[in-house]
């Protein structure tokens, strides 16, 4: 089971720059290309700072409640932070426009063109590139930085992220974007490092200290978390999903903090050692890292470089920490949750491969349709099980399915449990009629068109006459 928040696609352009005004002409207003939109979000990104996973409909008593933002509220976030910055710079140009020197406006006019590099060096140049303790040649790059993030080019916001960090090391501005950049690319350590640097320098900023936060928490990192997050409520206390958050990271603290902690194959591992044997913690990282392998293999794309697993002692224990369902075996929602019990027993293996299939998924941008998302998982766990099969042969019997669309947003809010089991083994269903009757390519098309933003009716789209009825034939084949 894997919880999901949707994320917002949006692009940007940039015209070209305006040209060199002739010397016998007074200067005419320095050209700047517009704010790059920030790009196509990941699931739950730390540094975008969505909010946390909803609260289930049949959490566990002491889960705080799932209150909503309040009205008009915008969470602080890392991009719009540094927004802020290359804003400043659009509002300074009619006083540069006025009396910028030569080498200023050719740079500030060469940014949106085809070598920026150069652009950047006459800024840098510039006798006037400091004005009021405002450096145009650091916001020039931050702007760059974020243009490349805007276009899918981590390795460039990557390069100017690490220009920016050289040229004003004591601005937290350029370890922010590099912490971006670094999320961006599914380098999560350099990210947290990134942040961790961005932070100390500016510690009582709020858009940095809940980014820290999310990415501490996301590495098992507890009561560094929760240090960070206090910082982030000093500021904004009327952020209440980040309140009941703070409650869950609690607990979790709390939960492991005699636990065993161990690293292999990128893998981390929290567990009670008492209850676990260390054996089964290598298998389970062995088990984790090839299903990654495999997931990334089928969809195009590199394997996560590292996870946090935490195993609790007991299920309550491990609901209490993710205020999960009742039903739920295991959860991934930044950390793969597990229960001892469940580890040592018969189900461990597919339990592992479900959720590390989640873990590797959240490598596609903007938000899984649920059917694609939990059908992929329960697919990578092995041979159909039997509650599957039964599931199946009752829509047969009964030529009943969920419509399509509903099978969309999250399942975790689900509280029936056999509403539940339906949903999940019908997502089985469709994936498996997509993988089959659309190929392996189909599969890779899928995932793409969610990265590109296209995430409707992805089954129609991909499979001609793929509706209802056909799945239900195409169930129905596979029981006999």
């Amino acid at each position: 089971m894997v919880v999901v928040t949707l994320g917002l696609a949006a692009a940007w352009w940039l015209g070209p720059p305006a040209p060199e005004a002739p010397r016998a002409a007074p200067p005419g207003p320095v050209e700047l290309p517009r704010s790059p939109a920030p790009p196509a979000a990941r699931e739950a990104p730390a540094t975008s700072a969505p909010p946390p996973p909803p609260v289930s409909a049949s959490a566990p008593a002491g889960c705080p409640e799932d209150d909503g933002d309040p009205p008009d509220f915008v969470r602080p976030s890392v991009w719009e932070l540094l927004r802020t910055r290359t804003q400043e710079l659009r509002d300074r140009l009619p006083q540069l426009s006025r009396d910028a020197s030569p080498a200023l406006r050719e740079g500030l006019n060469g940014i949106g063109g085809d070598d920026p590099m150069r652009a950047v060096d006459r800024l840098r140049a510039a006798p006037d590139r400091e004005r009021d303790g405002f450096d145009v040649a650091t916001a020039a790059m931050l702007h760059l930085g974020m243009r490349a993030l805007a276009e899918d080019d981590a390795t460039s916001a990557r390069y100017w992220a690490r220009a920016a960090i050289r040229e004003a090391p004591t601005d937290p501005a350029g370890h922010a974007l590099a912490g971006l950049a670094a999320e961006h690319a599914d380098a999560r350590l350099e990210a947290r490092e990134a942040l961790g640097r961005a932070h100390a320098l500016a510690a009582d900023e709020p858009a940095l200290a809940l980014a820290l936060a999310r990415a501490q928490a996301d590495a098992g990192l507890h009561d560094e978390a929760l240090r960070a997050v206090a910082i982030y409520l000093e500021q904004v206390p009327e952020d209440a999903r980040i309140v009941s958050w703070r409650t869950r990271i609690e607990a979790r603290a709390e939960l492991t903090r005699t636990h065993a902690r161990r690293t292999d194959l990128g893998i981390t591992t929290l567990w009670p050692d008492r209850s676990v044997d260390v054996r089964r913690i290598d298998e389970l990282s062995s088990e984790a890292h090839d299903a990654m392998r495999e997931v990334a293999a089928r969809i195009g794309r590199s394997p996560r470089e590292e996870l946090v697993v935490v195993v609790y002692e007991s299920m309550e224990d491990l609901r209490r920490a993710t205020c999960a369902p009742s039903w739920s075996g295991g959860i991934f929602d930044g950390v793969l949750h597990l229960d001892a019990a469940t580890l040592r027993g018969p189900r461990a293996t597919r339990v592992v491969r479900h959720e590390a299939t989640h873990a590797q998924l959240r490598s596609i941008r903007g938000s899984i349709p649920s059917w694609l998302n939990e059908g992929m998982a329960q697919e990578m766990e092995g041979p159909t099980s039997p509650a599957a099969r039964a599931a199946w042969g009752r829509m047969v019997a009964r030529a009943y399915w969920i419509p399509f669309e509903s099978l969309e947003g999250e399942l975790v809010v689900i509280d029936d449990p056999e509403a539940a089991g339906l949903a999940y083994h019908q997502s089985l269903a469709m994936f498996l009629f997509l993988r089959e009757r659309g190929g392996p390519e189909a599969v890779r098309e899928a995932f793409a068109r969610v990265d590109d933003g296209r995430p409707e009716d992805l089954l129609p789209t991909l499979v001609a006459g793929a509706d209802g009825a056909a799945l239900l034939a195409f169930v129905g084949e596979r029981l006999h």
